[in-house]
């Protein structure tokens, strides 16, 4: 039962962060709460000042923490850099080669993930350069580089992914969740309620304007115990899958095992009329009641995630060198 709790979790996590993209604000139809100044800058940031996103270097955080589940809170922190140059790729190119070759991509993190059973830390850095993909890890000798083919491996996934699809009704989630013709799901997706803010930002470069929006998911997952609900959402699971069965049984107790669910998500925009970044925070606090009867520990449990990530220099080149590999 243990590790169906946990399955349930990850559900959750998975299906709250699925909603982040329809938090972002549109110039074309700012809500309450956004001025006209700033959605100005929104317009220049998506509208004539969108190329310069063709390139620009990045700096991002992640930092999560999770209280309860085991003898000791756990706690990821991450640190990097890089940049992204796509201004070499041909915008009618179809073939992945021919993209990745005008892909210029260099991304360097730290982390370290303390709680566990052994604390660990280490070091990762990715370069993508002439359509060719290197590697640096810690379990690579002397900090040596090997020559990965990033290509291969993604279309791999991209095979394996379209076999369950077709392998369950998962085909295309997005489109079946967002299909508020079902009476059912309609209900379900007019509890969410989203509170729009508008403040002074970060200086990134220039100083920015944060555009947030503050979504409690607690009714959406209360919604949930529906069963006209639970029924309709059970559908986009593999039907032969036996786990199909448990979590249909679970979705109405989301709305019970989660005592707060919710998401913020900020877009800076600078002064200048540019996109700047965002930060995303996601917190999750799980009923210890409900907890012990899934899992016999009656822990109450914290999730708190935030991943914020800036960018500057937007539109100058970005160069990667080619590094010696030992392969």
């Amino acid at each position: 039962m243990k590790s169906s709790f946990y399955k349930l979790v990850m559900l959750a996590l998975v299906g709250l962060l699925a909603f982040v993209p329809a938090l972002a604000v549109s110039a074309q139809d700012c809500p309450s709460g956004i001025s006209a100044s700033d959605c100005a800058l929104i317009a220049s940031a998506t509208g004539e000042n969108a190329a310069k996103l063709t390139s620009f270097a990045m700096d991002f955080t992640v930092d999560a923490v999770i209280k309860g589940v085991e003898a000791n809170d756990v706690t990821l922190s991450v640190k990097g850099n890089g940049g992204i140059d796509i201004s070499k790729i041909n915008p009618a190119a179809t073939d992945p080669a021919e993209i990745l070759a005008g892909l210029v991509l260099g991304v360097a993190m730290s982390g370290s993930l303390k709680g566990t059973t052994d604390d660990q830390s280490g070091e990762i850095e990715l370069r993508i350069v002439n359509g060719l993909s290197y590697l640096r890890i810690p379990e690579i000798p002397d900090g040596n580089w090997v020559k990965i083919d990033l290509l291969s491996s993604i279309l791999t996934q991209q095979s394996l992914g379209l076999g369950a699809a077709q392998g369950g009704n998962m085909d295309d989630i997005g489109g079946l969740l967002g299909n508020l013709n079902n009476p059912a799901l309609a209900g379900l997706f007019g509890a969410i309620q989203t509170v729009y803010t508008a403040s002074d930002g970060p200086t990134i470069e220039v100083s920015t304007r944060a555009i947030t929006a503050t979504t409690d998911l607690k009714p959406f997952l209360q919604a949930l115990a529906d069963p006209n609900v639970s029924e309709a959402l059970s559908q986009f699971f593999p039907q032969d899958d036996p786990d199909t069965a448990q979590i249909r049984s679970f979705l109405p107790l989301l709305g019970l095992l989660f005592t707060k669910a919710t998401i913020v998500s900020t877009q800076y925009y600078g002064t200048d009329g540019t996109f700047r970044g965002f930060k995303l925070e996601l917190a999750l606090a799980v009923d210890g009641q409900m907890a012990a009867m899934l899992t016999g520990s009656p822990n109450n449990v914290d999730v708190r995630f935030t991943l914020d990530v800036r960018l500057s220099k937007l539109g100058e080149p970005y160069t990667v060198e080619v590094p010696a590999v030992i392969n």
